[in-house]
C-alpha cells in the first residue's frame, strides 16, 4: 500500500525486524512511517537481523513507538555496519601496506655507526662488583656436626641439638646474635 510515498512492510520483513519486540508493540509499529524508514534502511545496506538486534536491545520507555521511530531515523544518518566494517578493513589494510613499504633495512653507514657506538660502550671500564657476603656456616653451632636445621641467620643446628633447644636445655638469646646460651 502506498500513501504519499510511504509503504507498509510485508509481513515477513516486519516479523524479521520487529519479531523480538512484544506483539502489542509490533502491531503499533505496523505503520507506513515505520515501514518507509525500514525500507530506506534496507536500501541503504542494513540487514534485517542488524536492525532486529539493535531494536531488541533497546530499553523500554514510556513511548516505545516514538523511541523506535527516533532510533530508526538515527540509523539513517549512520553507515550500515557492513559498510563501516569494509571502510575500517580498507584502512587497516592500507596501514599494514604502508608499514610493509616503510620497512627497509638500515643503510651500511647507519649500521656501522650503531656497531661503533655499541663497541665503545662495551670497551668502557667496568665497575667492580660488590663482594658477596660470606655464607653462614653449614655446621651445627653447638656440636660442629652437619647443621640441617636453620634457626637464625647465622645459626644452624643438628637434629640432636634441636632436641636440646626444644626441651629448654639451651636457649637463643633475646638479641639473636648467633650465639646459643646453654
Amino acid at each position: 500500500m502506498d500513501l504519499f510515498g510511504q509503504q507498509l512492510l510485508d509481513a515477513e520483513t516486519h516479523k524479521a525486524v520487529f519479531g523480538e519486540l512484544p506483539s502489542s508493540l509490533q502491531t503499533r509499529l505496523r505503520t507506513a512511517e515505520v515501514g518507509d524508514l525500514v525500507l530506506q534502511l534496507l536500501d541503504a545496506g542494513w540487514r534485517k537481523g542488524q536492525l532486529a538486534a539493535r531494536l531488541g536491545a533497546m530499553p523500554a520507555g514510556e513511548q516505545p513507538e516514538a523511541d523506535v521511530v527516533r532510533l530508526l531515523q538515527g540509523f539513517l544518518d549512520q553507515l550500515p555496519p557492513d559498510a563501516r566494517w569494509r571502510e575500517e578493513r580498507a584502512e587497516r589494510d592500507a596501514l599494514q601496506a604502508s608499514r610493509a613499504e616503510a620497512e627497509e633495512p638500515a643503510s651500511e653507514e647507519s649500521r656501522q655507526r650503531w656497531v661503533a657506538q655499541i663497541r665503545a660502550e662495551l670497551s668502557a671500564p667496568r665497575t667492580p662488583r660488590a663482594a658477596r657476603p660470606a655464607r653462614p656456616s653449614r655446621h651445627c653451632a653447638m656440636c660442629g656436626k652437619e647443621g640441617t636445621f636453620f634457626v637464625t641467620r647465622g645459626v644452624r643446628l643438628c637434629e640432636a641439638c634441636v632436641g636440646l633447644l626444644e626441651v629448654g636445655a639451651v636457649r637463643l638469646p633475646d638479641d639473636h646474635d648467633d650465639q646459643l646460651v646453654g
